[in-house]
């Protein structure tokens, strides 16, 4: 059958990746409304087939137009919203030998260069190279209609641009403890809450048993999502809720909560079963800044480093003595990291960390070889990689106790460099494969009683930066890195499915100067400050709406992110 719901994602790039500018529009808005019409009588086969590809781009989306070119039972059986795909510089051909004047099939050729495929919910994936498909023409009632439409639409990367945002859904980790982003690309316009809550119902079937839903699934949703006059999304389904554990029902209630959160000017969720409202704390609508429990912590992140083997911590252009012993003397220490409760420090000669309470009390040794920066996750848990015998391991240290972790995807390859995002359920790493150093993302994997079990299979991102380092996480859904540029060394941060590349130095940001930036660190609150310490190990600072400057021409290491 055919949809009205598309899924799309916006700046894909053909050959180079896609410098985002501001954009003043909001996720509901458009610049062009567009209606096309239905096919002609006595239109040629290509009339036909270019009616056809000019029909999937109407805005506000719709599929019945472009429904209107195929036959009966095409329109029929076409999967309009089985995905995606984004094209350039269509070329439709029907060879002499195919064209009969009398009754028959005839076929159309069209040739495309592909810039972008996306599945049924909106996730991304890059495609390059020319496609060719052919469509087959019969006659009905004397004119030309096409018998075998491609799942999905096709649109322009024109139309791509200008109509498609991406979007977060939310699932909860296998424990049901926390919310995890899991980025879409979706048409904005009237119909995004439709298109966000069904894409939502389909599930986490991506990251099979690592994240989890507690929504019903799509064919339980009603067809769509309305926004009444006081800005109150209705959600509905067509199964009872009164089913539902309480634990149950407060974990739908804020999946949809923070998924609808994009949507512009809302200001609640109604959700309604079969025959029961799902309330919120007695409330039947739910607030949109509800449910913040189960999102990212929000927490004070602070920056710290090794200076004069001393652990400091740094306070945007202010650097003091971190307090107790490693304040005093980091033993040689060349990385450092430091959460709520603990200190986690790389030894010279990276066959040792150090791990102690802030206070330097309780210490113990993990032994290794080289061991690349530790990094906290935001359950207080120590992550350690190092690569003994050429094959790169990846512990944990959870309540004094080590632990191996599950992490084929990065066996191959050697991690420069890891963040876990604010969420926790995600990992960055710049690895070193085939000559080769690449940003890659993927899933952190745990059971359903909270205990990590991996790192999932990553995803190399395509983000044509050469000599990516020190990766670190601006918020739940986008990666922060330095790379090679035009400038020298500059910042740069990505979409954690690839898309969406920003920074680069030359007119998309402040420039930092050519000074071989070594490592970086940065803040996911909100807080747009950076640090970098370059070739020379000196200290420099973004603050924000400033420009880089330097803070300390003393030889830093160790710069870092924590609590």
């Amino acid at each position: 059958m055919t949809a009205t719901v598309l899924a799309g994602c916006a700046g894909i790039p053909t050959s180079g990746p896609v410098e985002r500018v501001a954009d003043e529009r909001g996720p509901d808005q458009s610049t062009v409304r567009y209606e096309p019409v239905g096919p002609s009588r006595g239109a040629s086969p290509q009339q036909i087939v270019r009616g056809y590809l000019d029909a999937m781009l109407a805005y506000p989306v719709s599929t019945g137009t472009a429904a209107s070119y195929l036959t009966p039972d095409a329109a029929e059986e076409w999967q309009s919203s089985a995905g995606v795909t984004v094209y350039t510089r269509p070329e439709v051909t029907l060879p002499e030998s195919e064209f009969r004047s009398g009754r028959g099939d005839v076929t159309v050729g069209l040739r495309t260069n592909a810039v972008a495929q996306l599945d049924r919910q909106g996730h991304f994936t890059r495609a390059s190279g020319v496609t060719e498909r052919s469509y087959r023409l019969e006659e009905v009632e004397g004119e030309w209609r096409i018998a075998n439409p491609q799942n999905g639409v096709m649109v322009t990367r024109t139309y791509y641009d200008a109509y498609f945002r991406s979007f977060s859904l939310y699932f909860f980790d296998a424990a049901g403890k926390r919310l995890v982003s899991d980025l879409v690309h979706l048409a904005v316009g009237e119909q995004l809450p439709t298109g966000l809550v069904t894409s939502l119902a389909r599930g986490p079937d991506r990251t099979p048993g690592t994240l989890r839903t507690y929504v019903p699934g799509v064919g339980d949703l009603r067809p769509s999502v309305t926004i009444s006059d006081d800005d109150v999304a209705d959600v509905e389904f067509s199964v009872s809720l009164a089913g539902l554990s309480g634990q149950e029902k407060d974990r739908l209630g804020a999946q949809i909560v923070w998924t609808l959160r994009s949507v512009p000017n809302l200001q609640g969720v109604r959700i309604t079963g079969e025959t029961s409202i799902l309330s919120s704390r007695g409330e039947r609508v739910h607030p949109i800044d509800s449910w913040g429990g189960f999102g990212p912590p929000v927490g004070d992140d602070r920056t710290y480093a090794l200076v004069d083997d001393k652990l400091v911590e740094i306070d945007g252009s202010t650097i003091r003595s971190f307090s107790g012993p490693w304040g005093r003397d980091a033993g040689g220490a060349v990385e450092a990291a430091v959460s709520d409760d603990g200190v986690a420090a790389v030894m010279g000669g990276r066959d040792q960390v150090r791990v102690t309470d802030r206070d330097g009390r309780e210490p113990f040794l993990v032994q290794g070889s080289g061991f690349i920066a530790p990094e906290w996750d935001h359950d207080d848990r120590l992550w350690l990689i190092d690569r003994p015998s050429g094959s790169t391991r990846v512990r944990v240290v959870d309540d004094g106790r080590t632990r191996t972790l599950s992490a084929a995807g990065l066996r191959g390859v050697s991690v420069r460099s890891v963040a876990i995002s604010p969420d926790d359920g995600w990992y960055a790493a710049t690895a070193r494969a085939g000559g080769r150093t690449s940003v890659y993302v993927g899933p952190v994997e745990r059971d359903r009683d909270d205990r990590l079990t991996g790192l999932g299979s990553p995803r190399r991102l395509s983000i044509r930066v050469d000599d990516p380092r020190s990766v670190g996480w601006v918020s739940s859904t986008r990666v922060a890195f330095l790379g090679a540029s035009e400038a020298g060394m500059q910042l740069y941060d990505v979409a954690l499915d690839g898309t969406d590349r920003m920074g680069g130095g030359t007119g998309s940001g402040p420039l930092l100067p050519d000074v071989g930036a070594t490592t970086l660190a940065g803040r996911a609150n909100d807080d747009p400050s950076r640090w970098v310490v370059d070739a020379r190990g000196r200290l420099w600072y973004l603050p924000p709406d400033g420009s880089w400057r330097l803070i300390d021409e003393r030889s830093f290491s160790g710069l870092s992110t924590g609590d």
